[in-house]
């Protein structure tokens, strides 16, 4: 019958220790993939940007033939790119989640530049201050709530 009991606390134990820790734990995984997504969606900027500096009269979407990757990038195929009228923007063609959201903004140290497209084509800031941005035309199909960064 001890044994039972050992086993029966010890298992008691186990879970209540579960219960405590498992949301947390899954808390730092999604912060950490939000985090990833960050990096990888900067490093995606950040050779773009490489390509309109030695290519500076560049209109459209910069190809990702043209872009040279950072040793180790593994490209994620939600970033894309648009120069419309000399203006970069650099958006994503799905809805990132809370957490990679949150690590883009605080990587970009919560720029007014940083935003989300409205269904209006428009850009809120990370912030939640409307922008005032009308976004180009050809990110109409971009679906609302994708990230978008603007300029260089």
């Amino acid at each position: 019958m001890i044994p039972v009991a050992i086993a029966a606390l010890g298992a008691l134990l186990m879970m209540v220790h579960l219960a405590v820790t498992q949301p947390q734990e899954l808390a730092r995984q999604r912060q950490l993939a939000g985090d990833v997504a960050a990096a990888n969606f900067y490093a995606y900027r950040g050779a773009v940007i490489s390509y309109l500096n030695a290519n500076p009269g560049t209109t459209g979407t910069v190809a990702d033939g043209g872009l040279t990757w950072p040793l180790g990038y593994i490209r994620n195929p939600a970033w894309t790119n648009l120069v419309d009228s000399g203006t970069l923007y650099t958006y994503s063609t799905t809805v990132p989640s809370n957490e990679a959201m949150e690590a883009i903004a605080k990587r970009g140290g919560r720029s007014m530049m940083i935003g989300y497209k409205t269904a209006g084509n428009t850009m809120t800031s990370i912030n939640g201050a409307a922008a005032g941005f009308t976004l180009p035309a050809a990110m109409v199909p971009v679906p609302a709530g994708a990230v978008v960064v603007i300029g260089k």
